[in-house]
Formats: C-alpha cells, sequence, structure tokens
C-alpha cells in the first residue's frame, strides 16, 4: 500500500471531516459521495468504510451496510461496534438468527457493552420473546443505569409480560431522567389504561399533563378556511395503520363509504408497511398523501397547504401517533375518532367521538375534548367475507367452550382468576386463548401455570397463535361465549365475537378503556352480558353457560342483529360519521360568522 503525500494526507482529512459533518446533518447521501472520494485513493481505509456502512444503514440499504460492516471485521474481528452494528442491519433485514450470533459474540468480548445488550434487547421484544429481553435491558441498565431509552424499552417488553404496574415505573423512570420525551409519556398513558387502580380522573389528569406541553401555540393563529355550513367539507385522516390492524377494521367502513359529492377525503398516510388493505382503501379515497418520511414540522405544512376543514386522529396515544403536529391546529376542526379512544389532553384537539357508554355525561367534563356520539364508538367492517356462524358448539359437544381472543397484554393474574372460577363451577368447560405472543412456550408457561394454581388442568386451556384473519374468525366456531378482559375491555375483538354469534361477557369499570365492550353489548341490546362486578360476572358467565337453548338461538340470529344496528351497517354508521362532521362544521361557522357581526 502506498502511502499519500502530506497534501494528498491533508485532502483526505478535510473530506473526511466534511463526510462526517454531512453525516452527522442526516445528508447521508451526499456524505457518501465524500467516503467514495476518499476510498478511491484509500480503498483500505476502514474507519471510511465503518462510517460509510453507518451511512447506508440510515437510508435503509441494510445489504451494502451488511458487506461494508463485514470488511470491517474481516481486519478487526473484535471491533465490537461495527459487528454491533451489523447485527442491527440483519435485525432489520429479519435474518434474526445471524443477528443473535453477532450479539453474542460481542457480548463474549464485552460483556458489559450496553448498546449490544440493548439492541439485542430490541430484537427479542420484535420477536415476542419479551422476558429475554427484559433480561438483556436489566444487564444493560447495570452497565448504563441513566439511559433513558433502556428504561422506556425495558418498560414496553415489562408491558408485553403482563405486569403494567412494573412498566408505569420504567416508563416514569425514564421520563425523570429526560422529562421532554413525548412519545415515552404517550406510551405510559397508554400502559396506564391497564393498571387496575387508575380512574378516569387520574388518567385524565396524565393525559393533561401530556397535552399543557404545547401550552400557547396556537396564540394569535387564524384559519381561513371558508365559514360556510352547507358546503362540500375537506375531511383528512391521520393514521400510521392504514393496512390489515385491528384499529383499521373499527373505521374501514367510513372511508369506503363516504359520499363524495359531499366531502373530499384525504389521508394522511404514515403506514410504513403497506398491503392490500391499504391498497383497498386507497383506492377509494380522492387524495392519499405518503407521509411517514415527512417531519412533523412537512407534515403540518402538507395539511395547512390541502386547506383541510376537519382534521381526524385515528391513532391516539398508540405507537406513531402525530398528536404533536395536531397541537399546531392545522385544521380548524380536529377530532380523535375511533384508535385508543381515551382522549388526548391536547387543548387543540377540539372534540372526541365516543358514545354515552364509553365516556358516561357525567365524565365528559374530565376531558379535554368535546364529546360527540356516534351510534357506538366503533363500527364493525371486515375488507373481505367471512365465515357463517355455525350451530352452538355445546349442543354436540357436551361442554361449553369459552374464549377471549384479546391481545395478551389484557389477560392480567385478576382476569385469569375471575376465568378460573367460571371453569371451577362448570368442571367439564373449556378455555381457549388465542395472540400472537401465545404461539412463544414462554408466553404460554405462565398462563397455564396460574390457571394450575386455580386448581385449572392444562388440558381443559386450548392456546392458538394468531394466525390469518381467516383463521381468526373460523376459531369462533369453537367458542360458546367469549370472556372480556379487565380493567382494559376488548374492542373490534368484541366486534368480531358478537358477528360470529358469540355473545360476550363483561364487567366494566371505573375508566373509559374498561367500557368499550360494554357500550358495544348496549348498542347490540345485550346489555344481560354485563357484570356488575367481579362476582357477578363469573356468576353471570355460569348462568349463561347452564341455559344451552338461549345461547343457541342467540347464535342463529345475532348476526342478522348486529347487521340491522347503526354500527353493523358500514352505509348507516357513515352517514352518522358525516352527520357529526356537518354538525360540528356549522357549529364553528356559527362561531366563526358571530365574530365577525
Amino acid at each position: 500500500m502506498s502511502f499519500p503525500t502530506r497534501k494528498a494526507a491533508d485532502h483526505i482529512t478535510a473530506l473526511f471531516m466534511q463526510a462526517n459533518a454531512l453525516a452527522a446533518r442526516a445528508q447521508y447521501r451526499e456524505a457518501l459521495k465524500s467516503y467514495d472520494k476518499i476510498l478511491a485513493k484509500v480503498p483500505g481505509h476502514l474507519d471510511v468504510i465503518n462510517n460509510r456502512a453507518n451511512c447506508f444503514s440510515a437510508l435503509g440499504q441494510y445489504e451494502h451496510a451488511i458487506t461494508s460492516y463485514g470488511t470491517i471485521l474481516a481486519a478487526r474481528p473484535n471491533d465490537i461496534r461495527a459487528r454491533t452494528n451489523r447485527a442491527s442491519a440483519l435485525k432489520q433485514l429479519r435474518r434474526f438468527d445471524e443477528a443473535l450470533l453477532d450479539y453474542d459474540r460481542v457480548l463474549k468480548i464485552d460483556p458489559n457493552y450496553s448498546d449490544a445488550l440493548y439492541n439485542r434487547g430490541n430484537m427479542l421484544a420484535d420477536l415476542g420473546r419479551p422476558k429475554e429481553a427484559v433480561e438483556s435491558y436489566r444487564r444493560a441498565l447495570v452497565c448504563n443505569p441513566d439511559d433513558p431509552a433502556i428504561h422506556a424499552a425495558l418498560a414496553s417488553a415489562l408491558f408485553d409480560l403482563r405486569l403494567p404496574r412494573e412498566a408505569v415505573e420504567s416508563y416514569r423512570r425514564a421520563l425523570e431522567i429526560k422529562p421532554d420525551e413525548l412519545n415515552v409519556h404517550s406510551d405510559l398513558i397508554f400502559a396506564l389504561n391497564f393498571v387496575p387502580e387508575m380512574t378516569d380522573e387520574s388518567l385524565q389528569a396524565e393525559r393533561a399533563a401530556w397535552g399543557s406541553r404545547f401550552d400557547g401555540l396556537l396564540k394569535g393563529f387564524k384559519h381561513t378556511n371558508e365559514p360556510r355550513p352547507d358546503r362540500r367539507l375537506r375531511v383528512g385522516y391521520v393514521s400510521a395503520h392504514l393496512r390489515r390492524q385491528a384499529a383499521t377494521y373499527s373505521f374501514g367502513a367510513v372511508l369506503l363509504h363516504h359520499d363524495t359529492k359531499k366531502f373530499e377525503i384525504t389521508c394522511y398516510s404514515d403506514t410504513a408497511q403497506e398491503d392490500d388493505v391499504t391498497h383497498l382503501l386507497r383506492s377509494h379515497v380522492g387524495n392519499w398523501r405518503r407521509t411517514s418520511h415527512l417531519s412533523n414540522d412537512e407534515l403540518l405544512s402538507v395539511i395547512r397547504a390541502d386547506g383541510i376543514d376537519i382534521l381526524v386522529d385515528l391513532v391516539g396515544h398508540m405507537k406513531h401517533h402525530r398528536l404533536s403536529v395536531f397541537a399546531h391546529k392545522p385544521a380548524p376542526v380536529q377530532i380523535s375518532a375511533w384508535g385508543e379512544p381515551t382522549g388526548t389532553g391536547l387543548k387543540a384537539m377540539d372534540y372526541i367521538f365516543s358514545d354515552p357508554i364509553l365516556i358516561p355525561p357525567a365524565k365528559r367534563a374530565l376531558l379535554t375534548e368535546k364529546v360527540a356520539d356516534l351510534p357506538n364508538y366503533i363500527g364493525f367492517w371486515s375488507p373481505e367475507p367471512v365465515p357463517e356462524a355455525n350451530p352452538l358448539p355445546a349442543l354436540t359437544r357436551g361442554h361449553v367452550t369459552f374464549g377471549s381472543f384479546n391481545r395478551l397484554s389484557k389477560v392480567l393474574p385478576t382476569v385469569l382468576q375471575c376465568w378460573a372460577a367460571i371453569l371451577r363451577a362448570l368442571p367439564k368447560s373449556r378455555l381457549v386463548l388465542k395472540d400472537r405472543l401465545l404461539d412463544s412456550a414462554s408466553q404460554q408457561a405462565p398462563i397455564l401455570s396460574a390457571l394450575a394454581d386455580e386448581r385449572i388442568a392444562p388440558n381443559r386451556v386450548t392456546i392458538l397463535d394468531q394466525g390469518t384473519r381467516a383463521g381468526h374468525f373460523a376459531a369462533y366456531h369453537d367458542i360458546d361465549i367469549a370472556l372480556d378482559p379487565f380493567p382494559h375491555s376488548g374492542g373490534m375483538t368484541t366486534l368480531d365475537a358478537l358477528w360470529m354469534g358469540v355473545p360476550v361477557v363483561t364487567c366494566p369499570g371505573p375508566t373509559i378503556a374498561s367500557r368499550p365492550t360494554a357500550a358495544c353489548l348496549t348498542a347490540a341490546g345485550l346489555n344481560d352480558y354485563i357484570a356488575s362486578d367481579f362476582g357477578n360476572y363469573v356468576e353471570l358467565s355460569v348462568a349463561k353457560a347452564h341455559d344451552l337453548v338461549a345461547l343457541a338461538e342467540l347464535r342463529k340470529t345475532l348476526r342478522n342483529r348486529i347487521e340491522n344496528t347503526d354500527f353493523g351497517d358500514p352505509a348507516r354508521y357513515t352517514r352518522a360519521v358525516e352527520a357529526q362532521y356537518r354538525s360540528i362544521w356549522q357549529q364553528w361557522c356559527e362561531k366563526q360568522n358571530r365574530a365577525v357581526s
């Protein structure tokens, strides 16, 4: 290898510094050009190759990044940073076994390398192995106890392990270290829905604290939308979940059935992984903006340029929300709907779609939003036909089968205790559970162990993984009665069960998150499946299981009943939504016109 002259070396150093500065400003393509100029003169410059690989990773060009990291590791096999970075790139390409080998190699070299422990934990969490993820995060915190990102990741894994109190503690620790992490605060807000001791008052206070960070943001800003109540309205929807996802099924019918003569629809899709449902929705929407690559400021500018009259948030405090954009009030009327219907805490959010059961009139003053009622806070929609309901399985099997297809994070120890009491009262009965995390043996074991402690033999419990959507509905053919979890009730899972002729027993509590199933049952005229307390929840489930004649008749008629409700008929539900849009817009127009006169 020939050595460059002093002048050439100075030029290379200048280029290297320039490239690093470009990369630091996220100008990765420009940085790559400078790195390539250096490599043309000094092909084996490992530091350049490493930084170039980092740029490839930042651009999502993971194959190129992996090749470059491989070059470094061939020369420096104990370079733990390059190996950790390669593992992260391998993870992005779902080459999990190779990534784990790299992480483990790093930790053999340096057992206390917190970056590897943290990223390894992230991968294990993505693989549905939260127990192992927790172990990795805890080791990382021993090395780096004041890293808020590790505390937040640990909280997420603890949440998946059905430990919401512990998750809340970790989220709060992350916020103590870095109070301005809005997304971590959102994750805390979502997790608090699962803590039994919470009340509507305490939950709304937490949301208001989150929203207070944006106070004073809107002073002096005035919208110029034409305040004419009867004109065609521009309605925008913002969501990261416009794909096969439960939240999308709750509002998908509205996007498909809008009256386009009266409403011009624009979707701002932060959906990173699009699918056939994305394409279906896009085909029915006038304007579709792909926005996942946009910053909050850029999205804000796009929405304002589109002149949206009513902007609708479909995410709430779930992952990948854009509430910070809503805080800047890009539209004169803003509504939170369908996604996570418990309130945002934003003063810039004018309304929340709900119903009188989900948010009772006596509780509405707690929210920053005004409540606008729909026939049910969610509607039923499926992008493809689902199988017909079958005859009641208990009639031929000789025993009642209970089921819960809610996500595992809702199945807390007190829930399992109630379910066990039901099974003990009906010695021949069975229980079927289903969730994506339950395909892991490490996740099944605690469930079976907790039920065994309650004297329920494992052979009475069937555990299914998430499977396909068709398989999801077909699984209801084995269920006689569905059991709703608490304190976080089911939503679309409840409507799925009702659509398949399966009634749901629920026990609403003192929070919005505890009442979704009660809202759906009330809208369907099934108030007799709503328990007054946990003891009544057990008694009611047992009593319903004893009346097979009534269950069989209900199974035959339940789908027809749902189809004839305002929330089970897509066109009728959409008309109800549009009526609220028009009413809300008329109120805004009246306010503007009064201000002028």
